[in-house]
């Protein structure tokens, strides 16, 4: 048995039994860790309120050899999001962070460049950008950094050059001539314009909403939901509560 410390992200934290939770954290030299809290329901006082979801903290574990499940030790805070999370919109677009970076995280694989985009979209919404900006971002940059943001200038289908408005499909850009196995849109002026902006902009420097839905988010979650080979069930849960109260009615 081994002892660790890193920073990491609290992604996650599940109950096991009656008195254990399994905490899942994104750390910046191990990757994904699971490690069982012993006693954390029971007793506030030795992991306070550092389980939160997004809480950037001080990990210490015990590293089991041949376990899946480790054992956490300690959590020193090093900054806690809770207070942003009380706004709704905010908590939703937080969940697909967390849901996202999960999904690209694996257990002793250091992922730095993922890391940082975490804390630096955090750290953005938290000084108020709008969070729909910062989700579009986090799905533009987590593509780009793993290396599969569809190509923007060229058709998915036939490589022929696009030019003007754009066909999105599964797929991803499509030429007119080509056809589309799935769901279709058009990706218009705005969201290329979005989509330049967040190429060359830090997210604390995003001083425009993003369009909601449409072609972009068409684009950028759904590559990353093909890639993954599932769909993400935060995104349900962001499309309600970035509504006015009116109209969450009809959210799908």
């Amino acid at each position: 048995m081994s002892r660790l410390q890193d920073e990491a992200f609290v992604l996650d934290a599940r109950e096991l039994g009656e008195s254990d939770l399994i905490v899942t954290l994104f750390t910046v030299e191990h990757g994904e860790v699971r490690a069982v809290a012993r006693g954390a329901r029971r007793s506030r006082r030795r992991f306070g309120g550092l389980l939160q979801p997004l809480t950037r903290v001080r990990a210490s574990w015990a590293e089991r050899d041949g376990r899946d499940l480790q054992r956490l030790e300690a959590l020193d805070e090093v900054h806690s999001f809770a207070a942003m999370q009380a706004e709704p919109a905010r908590q939703a677009a937080c969940a697909i962070l967390a849901e996202l970076t999960a999904a690209f995280s694996h257990a002793g694989q250091s992922d730095r460049d993922e890391f940082r985009l975490l804390g630096a979209s955090l750290e953005a919404m938290e000084q108020g950008v709008d969070p729909t900006a910062i989700v579009r971002y986090f799905e533009y940059w987590t593509l780009r950094v793993h290396g599969l943001l569809p190509d923007l200038h060229a058709c998915a289908g036939c490589g022929a050059e696009l030019s003007g408005a754009r066909r999105v499909a599964s797929e991803g850009l499509l030429c007119r001539d080509c056809p589309a196995t799935g769901r279709e849109t058009r990706l218009n002026g705005a969201e290329l314009e979005f989509l330049e902006l967040l190429r060359c902009t830090a997210p604390g420097k995003l001083t425009v909403n993003a369009p909601p839905g449409g072609g972009l988010e068409l684009l950028l979650r759904g590559s990353l939901e093909a890639f993954c080979e599932r769909r993400f069930r935060t995104y349900r849960h962001f499309k309600s509560a970035s509504m006015p109260i009116g109209d969450q009615g009809g959210a799908r």
